[in-house]
């Protein structure tokens, strides 16, 4: 198009020289129409030519218009899909909130149970244990302080021995009983506590593990 009109502008000027130089040479009349219908010519394939190109870059245009409305369609419908996806995702992180929200509850209640066995229980059987052997101790005492009196009487009343040795068997069963329901009551906390602390870490897992499963499904559906 660019050579077309660099072609127009040449003949304007030539015609320009030409009437510039009209007082100097004058063609004949069969010259200059003959000159004229070419150069009416020219300027009519020119103009044909640019009206083609018009025409071919307004079907150019109207190709990619066509095109780019294509495309912003299928990108719509890629949105929507993406929306739908986004509303799913926020729906499942919601559930996943929920989720993290009662296994933090379960594990604060662990935990005020936990410290609540730490604080009560073990200190009430530390206090049960620790009066038990104040009274053994108490009874040992009384017993090596009487013991002469024992042989004494002993000695006096052999009668009572068989007696005197059930009332020690008593005892020695009475302690060995106390120190095995002590042991009981302790393993049984023991046993408990560990229970309990296992749970705990089991909650502390799956709070750690519920990000991870979120960020990996955040991940798949917008890789996808």
């Amino acid at each position: 198009m660019r050579k077309h009109v660099l072609l127009l502008v040449g003949l304007l000027a030539v015609g320009s020289l030409g009437l510039a130089d009209e007082e100097l040479v004058l063609p004949s009349a069969e010259e200059e129409i003959s000159l004229m219908h070419d150069a009416f010519g020219q300027v009519v394939d020119f103009f044909a030519m640019f009206i083609s190109e018009f025409k071919g870059t307004v079907m150019a245009i109207e190709e990619r218009f066509i095109s780019l409305e294509n495309s912003f369609a299928s990108l719509a419908i890629k949105v929507d899909g993406i929306e739908a996806h986004l509303i799913q995702l926020e729906e499942r992180v919601e559930g996943c909130e929920s989720m993290l929200a009662n296994h933090t509850q379960i594990l604060n209640d662990h935990e005020e149970r936990i410290s609540f066995l730490e604080q009560e229980d073990i200190g009430a059987l530390q206090r049960r244990v620790l009066a038990l052997e104040q009274a053994i101790q108490a009874l040992q005492v009384q017993i090596e302080n009487n013991r002469a009196k024992v042989e004494g009487v002993e000695a006096a009343l052999g009668g009572f021995q068989t007696q005197i040795d059930e009332v020690y068997s008593a005892m020695s069963t009475f302690r060995a009983e106390v120190a095995a329901e002590v042991e009981a009551e302790l393993s049984a906390v023991r046993e408990e506590m560990a229970q309990l602390r296992s749970a705990q870490d089991s909650m502390w897992a799956a709070i750690f593990l519920v990000p991870a499963l979120v960020g990996a499904l955040v991940y798949f559906l917008i890789s996808g």
